[in-house]
């Protein structure tokens, strides 16, 4: 009776219960990484450094994706972005992103690493040590590359491996 029509759905997902189809073919909208540390972090060197790795691994996934993507006949050019976010998680866990649009395509690593490191610098110097920092290339190019690649199914239900 709270709740209205939403009730229903509630309480089918409360319970697990998901009625509604896989999509296995959805479009892709962002490529990132992110690393949650043991201990909470400040130093800027240490700050700096993390960033670097997680530079490093989201740009393996962008690579990954362009590979997917011309094993599937789509152009390499097309994995490619526009906005850059950086996603800080401090120790009383609130979180902080931060966000550059460009005119251009984000289609190198060395681009991407340039606003990373820029978004970072700007947040400096942060408000309390954090647990957690990511970094995210967004706003995809729609063309066929950004699309994730069919994986094997059977009766809608996806691979684990």
């Amino acid at each position: 009776a709270h709740f209205g029509s939403f009730a229903e759905y509630l309480y089918r997902a409360a319970r697990g219960i998901d009625l509604r189809p896989v999509r296995t073919h959805r479009q892709r909208k962002s490529i990132g990484g992110e690393r949650t540390f043991s201990s909470d972090i400040s130093a800027t060197e240490e700050l700096r450094d993390t960033l670097e790795r997680i530079i490093d691994i989201v740009w393996e996934r962008v690579e990954n994706a362009r590979a997917k993507a011309q094993d599937h006949g789509a152009s390499k050019a097309l994995v490619r972005g526009r906005t850059v976010t950086l996603k800080v998680k401090y120790r009383d866990f609130q979180i902080m992103t931060r966000a550059k649009s460009v005119t251009y395509w984000v289609e190198e690593k060395d681009q991407f690493a340039t606003l990373g490191r820029a978004l970072l610098e700007e947040a400096m110097p942060l408000a309390m040590p954090i647990r957690l920092m990511g970094l995210t290339l967004s706003n995809l190019d729609p063309g066929a590359a950004a699309r994730q690649p069919p994986r094997e199914a059977k009766d809608g239900q996806l691979s684990l491996l």
